[in-house]
């Protein structure tokens, strides 16, 4: 999925919580900018989610998805 929305590799990696001791990985930073942007990628994945899946019900039983459903 990050692959889908450009996220670096660098990224990827340090999300996944896995270490690379290449030489890339030594000189290259993951930034605050690289950050937001994938904060922001996966929220509209999650955002064009829930609007469908309210499309398919408005409501359901387990309560959290319930509030977040009447919430979009």
């Amino acid at each position: 999925m990050m692959e889908e929305i450009g996220v670096p590799k660098k990224l990827q990696d340090d999300r996944m919580g896995h270490a690379d001791g290449s030489v890339q990985a030594r000189y290259s930073h993951i930034t605050a900018a690289m950050r937001q942007r994938l904060m922001d990628d996966l929220t509209g994945q999650w955002e064009t989610a829930l609007r469908a899946r309210k499309i398919m019900s408005s409501g359901s039983p387990v309560r959290a998805l319930d509030l977040l459903l009447r919430a979009v």
